[in-house]
């Protein structure tokens, strides 16, 4: 894993420098981290070139902004400056907002967006009901201060391992930003905007959602073409590194 930075903004690469050829961004969900990923570079070989983008406060790094809009375009000035004129996104839960806001507000059509494969991102306001709108239920200091501790020994606690797993990331995200991507990401999800977006404007995309994961609304809603992972739910990618690396590598080379 090589390490990038360009200004502040920090990416985990499968290679040490930008190949302008086959370029994969990928968005993790809140209180996630690279390192939960980090298993793809193995999984894409030389023909691929992913970078992991770590969300403001996450993996112990800090950011001079932390809101999804500043961070948005921070990438978009990364892809300007090295060049980049063809892109696939993966994005998972809240980083499903990113690439939109990215391409809505800044990309626009100056880089061609040759895939958009969304693992349940957040399009709706029923995404954000499990966590994020439960977060900012509370006040922010009481967040900071005990709820979210609450929420890690929880976690850590559960038995469920795949949930002990993510707990460890959970640990390396700063309370006072976790809440407030929360604000945003639930304020960004009230109307269907993002939904809209989603399906009108990238040509090629695919919704992916776990077998065993429950949803208020019909699975029609996020489009036609739908990927179901077997046997998993949210967290696919610690329920079963196996068949996520064989079904991200399969979407990625994919014809639909």
């Amino acid at each position: 894993m090589f390490k990038i930075k360009f200004d502040n903004l920090v990416l985990k690469s499968n290679k040490h420098k930008i190949i302008n050829n086959n370029i994969v961004f990928l968005f993790y969900g809140i209180g996630c981290c690279s390192d939960d990923f980090k298993f793809l570079f193995n999984t894409l070989g030389p023909k691929f070139n992913l970078y992991i983008v770590e969300l403001p406060g996450h993996n112990g790094i800090k950011y001079s902004e932390n809101d999804l809009y500043s961070f948005s375009k921070k990438i978009y000035l990364f892809l300007k400056k090295k060049n980049i004129t063809k892109i696939s996104f993966f994005a998972h839960s809240l980083g499903g907002v990113i690439p939109i806001i990215l391409v809505r507000t800044f990309i626009k059509k100056k880089i061609l967006i040759s895939n958009f494969i969304n693992y349940e991102g957040n399009l709706t306001k029923h995404d954000t009901e499990t966590l994020t709108k439960k977060t900012v239920s509370y006040n922010k200091n009481e967040f900071i201060n005990s709820k979210f501790e609450i929420l890690v020994n929880k976690v850590e606690s559960s038995g469920n391992h795949f949930l002990k797993y993510w707990s460890r990331s959970l640990k390396k995200t700063s309370p006072s930003v976790f809440y407030d991507l929360s604000d945003e990401c639930v304020q960004l999800s009230e109307s269907n905007k993002l939904l809209n977006y989603f399906k009108t404007f990238f040509k090629k995309k695919v919704y992916i959602h776990g077998e065993n994961s429950q949803f208020k609304v019909s699975k029609y809603t996020f489009g036609s073409v739908r990927y179901k992972i077997k046997n998993s739910g949210h967290f696919s990618f610690f329920e079963s590194k196996s068949d996520f690396s064989r079904i991200f590598r399969k979407l990625l080379l994919q014809k639909y």
